[in-house]
């Protein structure tokens, strides 16, 4: 990435972080951040076919059977990820913490983890959006070391229809694509919004993952006065897909989709010296014709978790045990039971992720086109090897930049899509310097 791109390499990431003063570090909770993965002995890499096809599975079937049978309530299993944190349940001298349920109109609910510094007055406040299929807990090595910074208050939200937010029925009457994206995008924006009527927040700062990220530009381009900083993180949507551009289109022949489901996290926490375009290249895969099929008739994949009896914690056992393989057992342990959780109940907002994207995870209205409008000061954050198309965001935070708009790229080392935990001492770092700076 050259200067001109004004982007951050994931080596000056690292540099950055390093010579940072004492002060700096004490204030970012970066000395006391959980100890660096290591990559030595990694486990081995179980893909989903492979492991199915040979009943390589992680997980025995009389420990799957009785987590069929005697699954936790996601509340507990919540609780146990959130556990992990020095200030909850119990406070620490700085900071206190409260698991809160806030109602909203037509019965619905949102589920809010609220962090309050003790010590000081709250003058900023930060709201944390979760990717697809999860939920706030997944930021559990984060809410530390962000909730260090004086002055600031911390809200992570489960969206609607995921984690313990209420999970209402998924209606989108609209039969043309692009209503059908719209009204689905105002499903998720609606909700948010009488959230923050609800907490009497004016304006704050966003920091949203995944397809929490398109969420988040979503409500930033219809509430751009709420927002006073949006930090996307591995957002899914940025890049024009130029084969469904148009109805009649054919889909994308290849996605890197498949490697979030088949790179372990020693995989993802790798140093690599290769461009990030070439790496992304690499992770790109054919898309079955039989997956184009249930996409397009928007059959949930956590559909086969539901229904297939014990077998359904085998098939989440592939994926935890592959994107946990470097976190210490009790923590793996936890987040397993509690994406169990999440993968098993009530379909609800995960239906909405068909509308808005086509197959591959291209969306079928990329932000690409849409941020011409976005006049809110962006960071866009990546992992070194991230399946989502490092490039675009580059692009993005380039014509942000021309539009005359405060905006950069910056890529974490030793880490893939989900950043955040891959390499939290990075990610950390750069997001506090980002909340320091928010005016």
């Amino acid at each position: 990435m050259s200067k001109s791109d004004n982007s951050v390499s994931a080596a000056a990431v690292s540099s950055a972080s390093s010579s940072r003063s004492q002060s700096d570090l004490r204030t970012g909770d970066l000395s006391d951040s959980p100890p660096p993965m290591s990559s030595k002995n990694p486990p081995p890499r179980r893909t989903f076919m492979s492991a199915l096809a040979s009943l390589d599975l992680p997980l025995d079937f009389k420990t799957a059977v009785s987590q069929w049978w005697h699954a936790p309530s996601l509340d507990v299993t919540e609780r146990e990820v959130l556990s992990f944190l020095p200030f909850f349940p119990a406070p620490d001298a700085t900071r206190k913490a409260e698991s809160k349920m806030i109602e909203l109109s037509k019965g619905r609910s949102l589920n809010e983890f609220e962090i309050t510094r003790t010590t000081e007055p709250v003058e900023e406040e930060l709201v944390v959006l979760h990717g697809y299929g999860a939920g706030l807990a997944f930021f559990y090595r984060n809410f530390d070391g962000l909730s260090q910074v004086p002055g600031w208050r911390l809200h992570a939200l489960d969206l609607l229809g995921y984690g313990r937010s209420s999970r209402p029925k998924f209606k989108v009457k609209a039969k043309d694509k692009y209503e059908a994206v719209h009204a689905s995008e105002n499903w998720f924006i609606d909700s948010l919004e009488e959230w923050r009527e609800k907490k009497g927040i004016e304006k704050f700062t966003l920091m949203a993952h995944s397809m929490g990220g398109y969420i988040g530009v979503a409500y930033a381009l219809r509430h751009p006065e709420r927002i006073k900083k949006l930090i996307l993180v591995s957002p899914a949507g940025v890049p024009r897909d130029p084969w469904v551009v148009y109805e009649d289109e054919a889909h994308p022949p290849s996605s890197g989709l498949g490697s979030e489901f088949t790179s372990t996290q020693a995989d993802t926490t790798k140093h690599s010296t290769k461009p990030a375009d070439k790496r992304a290249m690499e992770l790109k895969r054919p898309i079955p014709n039989w997956l184009v099929f249930l996409w397009e008739r928007h059959v949930s994949p956590f559909s086969f978790v539901r229904y297939t009896g014990p077998l359904g914690p085998q098939l989440v056992s592939l994926w935890t045990s592959n994107r946990f393989s470097l976190l210490p057992k009790d923590e793996a342990t936890a987040l397993h039971n509690y994406v169990l959780g999440l993968f098993t109940a009530r379909g609800s907002g995960e239906y909405a992720i068909t509308r808005l994207l086509a197959p591959g995870a291209y969306a079928r209205i990329a932000l690409l086109d849409r941020i011409n409008k976005l006049d809110v000061p962006t960071l866009w954050m990546y992992g070194e090897n991230d399946w989502m198309d490092i490039k675009a965001g580059i692009k993005a935070a380039s014509k942000m930049r021309t539009n005359g708009v405060d905006s950069k790229c910056v890529v974490i080392e030793k880490a893939g899509h989900h950043l955040y935990l891959d390499n939290p001492e990075n990610f950390n770092a750069v997001v506090v310097d980002a909340m320091r700076k928010t005016e």
